[in-house]
């Protein structure tokens, strides 16, 4: 087998989602994308990210995590969510 020189290299690029179904249509909400949150933006300063991507034990802070007050864009029913799942 030849040796391969590798003279190309590219970033990876990191997508982050944060999902919940809203409770009462099922529409699945990516709570990061204002228009499936009828217009709020609840990573203000990164208020999620922060919470979805904490510096101590994920499995404890993720126990934590909570966001009030989502609206979803489909059916207008407004739920809190509590604890996040990965």
């Amino acid at each position: 087998m030849a040796d391969l020189e590798i003279e190309m290299e590219v970033s990876a690029r990191l997508d982050i989602e944060v999902f919940v179904d809203c409770p009462h249509c099922g529409y699945m909400i990516d709570l990061l994308k204002e228009d499936e949150t009828d217009g709020q933006n609840h990573n203000d300063e990164g208020y999620i990210l922060a919470q979805a991507c904490p510096s101590g034990l994920w499995i404890d802070e993720h126990e934590k995590f909570e966001v009030d007050e989502v609206t979803c864009t489909k059916c207008k029913t407004t739920f809190n969510v509590k604890g996040l799942e990965w």
